[in-house]
């Protein structure tokens, strides 16, 4: 296994070397790995994980025309119907104009979510709801507009991230990118998805972002509606509550979640038996809080090494805490200066 990992970074080294001419810009590596114990009823259990091993890549084919490539070494190449299981990002990006661009391909699913919109490998916990999707990233086309200064609009046709690989499911988001003040950054977006028991699930997310000097508060506010939902609004949806203080090597951080979902978002039979959940994600009768404290510590001054150190509990655990201890690394395949 180490051979074959070594064999593939340095095929992908010597590669990007040749294309440094081609306009390859950017070309990194970067892990997690780390160990949890989780304490429950006085016992415990442990174990070591890799969480992630990835290799970036990004560049222009040309002076409008750039690429973006992410890839999974810890993932299967394909599974669930979907031969780019392993690759999270593959697409390229026309810039049309100086405010229209157009991206096609692989590439995230255009919620209005930091939690989601965060690099994978910085998110130590995830809500159920953002966590349990069945793809964060699948293939379609964005259509993005500046409509002002640090302003866009987007609209994505997409894959669904509610189907298994590739299927006659889709996502049709509307987004908006922005911010009201220099200290509240938004994210927000409407989504109408479907699923794979043929229901269209409508997607509200208004993520909030507040910079306050060193403190940072991310707030992500969730709405789900199912076609036959009787109560539209606060039945299906999350609260996601992400706070930093940063310093200059030590970041302290707290997060909070919730997913709740009311018992009567499904088909039930004549006995009160769960036929169909409306929402594939969070079951109906759904309803955990989970809350997680710790700090990361970056020796190097930079982010090419992060230590890390979380205390998390969730409510559907009771009498139960899990501490995890780990590192995250990069370093540069190339780089264009």
């Amino acid at each position: 296994m180490r051979k074959t990992i070594l064999s593939i970074l340095l095929a992908v080294t010597s590669a990007f070397s040749v294309l440094a001419q081609n306009f390859v810009d950017e070309a990194y590596v970067d892990m997690r790995t780390g160990f949890a114990q989780t304490f429950s009823d006085g016992g415990w259990t442990g174990r070591f994980h890799v969480d992630y091993l990835n290799i970036h890549a990004k560049g222009h084919i040309a002076d409008n025309l750039t690429y973006t490539f992410r890839h999974r070494l810890t993932k299967p190449a394909y599974a669930d119907n979907n031969p780019l299981n392993a690759t999270d990002f593959a697409w390229i990006t026309w810039q049309a104009t100086p405010k229209f661009s157009l991206t096609g391909g692989k590439h995230p699913v255009w919620f209005g979510s930091f939690e989601f919109d965060a690099d994978p490998i910085d998110v130590f916990f995830w809500s159920k709801s953002i966590a349990d999707l069945y793809q964060y990233y699948t293939l379609g086309v964005t259509g993005t507009y500046e409509v002002a200064p640090s302003q866009n609009l987007s609209f994505q046709f997409s894959q669904s991230p509610l189907s298994r690989g590739i299927t006659n499911c889709f996502s049709y988001s509307l987004y908006w990118n922005g911010s009201f003040t220099p200290w509240w950054k938004t994210t927000w977006s409407l989504n109408f998805v479907d699923n794979e028991v043929r229901t269209m699930m409508n997607y509200l997310v208004l993520g909030n972002r507040f910079d306050i000097r060193n403190f940072i508060v991310e707030l992500d506010l969730i709405n789900k509606t199912a076609m036959h939902q009787r109560r539209p609004l606060f039945s299906d949806g999350a609260v996601i509550l992400n706070a930093k203080y940063e310093m200059e090597k030590v970041n302290i951080c707290l997060k909070a979640t919730y997913d709740g979902n009311w018992s009567g978002n499904c088909v039930r039979d004549r006995f009160g038996n769960v036929i169909e959940n409306w929402d594939v994600v969070v079951p109906a009768g759904y309803d955990v809080t989970q809350i997680a404290a710790g700090a990361e510590y970056f020796p190097l001054g930079n982010r090419n090494l992060r230590l890390h150190a979380f205390l998390s509990m969730i409510s559907s655990m009771e009498n139960a805490c899990t501490l995890e201890l780990g590192a995250t690394w990069r370093f540069d395949l190339f780089k264009r200066k």
